[in-house]
């Protein structure tokens, strides 16, 4: 077992084929994997890394549009798409991933019909998680979408201990530091987490997830239900 969900979810042949083309990697938080625009050479799966999309506007406004760990890989539209990225990916939690290259990937994939259906199934679920958010950063306030990102973010790094400064979180929700202040003292406040500069800690699940919006919840659901994500109690 790799740690790496969609991996080890595959087909058994089909899982030895992808495994033959892959290498261990470390990424560093703040390492830019995939330019805007540009095109996809490389795919990372995530063991303990988290990696963001992220939009930037021509004025320099960006926004994290969707989040990718444990559960899959980097720049999946655009790489079976065939063109260039319209989002930039960078790694947002530093840790070790698995990576090959974007062609060798493409060629096993048309060789092999269940590992593109695995494909395709993963294409709409983060299709499905970049709807919802955009919803959610329109709507909900800023402490249950703090609390949804903690917990979405805990899931795909596979642990509750988070290297995260304020500012990363700010610019991932796409608000002001100063939000970001606030929820996180109200989460802080109900002794649901603990935060100490870069270092945070998830000390209460339950009682995060029942602050979350429930963008969360109906996220978790449609991952655990693809299997994309396991079914823990």
């Amino acid at each position: 077992m790799t740690g790496n969900y969609f991996l080890d979810a595959l087909e058994p042949a089909d899982g030895r084929a992808v495994l033959d083309i892959l290498r261990p990697v470390e990424l560093k938080d703040g390492e830019r994997l995939i330019a805007q625009d540009a095109l996809v050479t490389t795919i990372h799966f995530p063991l303990r890394a988290r990696l963001s999309n992220i939009t930037t506007s021509p004025d320099g406004a960006h926004l994290e549009t969707a989040v990718v760990g444990r559960e899959g890989l980097s720049g999946l539209a655009p790489f079976m798409a065939d063109v260039p990225s319209a989002w930039q990916v960078v790694c947002t939690v530093g840790g070790d991933a698995l990576a090959c290259s974007a062609d060798a990937l493409r060629i096993l994939s048309r060789r092999r019909e269940r590992l593109q259906d695995r494909l395709l199934g993963l294409t709409h679920f983060y299709q499905a998680q970049a709807n919802q958010l955009a919803l959610c950063n329109t709507y909900h306030r800023a402490a249950p979408r703090l609390a949804r990102w903690l917990l979405t973010t805990s899931d795909l790094a596979g642990t509750s201990e988070l290297n995260l400064t304020q500012e990363q979180i700010a610019n991932a929700l796409g608000i002001q530091r100063t939000s970001v202040v606030g929820a996180f003292a109200k989460l802080k406040a109900a002794n649901l987490i603990r935060h100490t500069r870069s270092r945070l800690h998830i000390v209460d699940r339950s009682g995060l997830r029942g602050r979350a919006c429930g963008c969360y919840d109906q996220l978790h659901d449609l991952a655990t239900e693809m299997g994309i994500l396991p079914r823990n109690p």
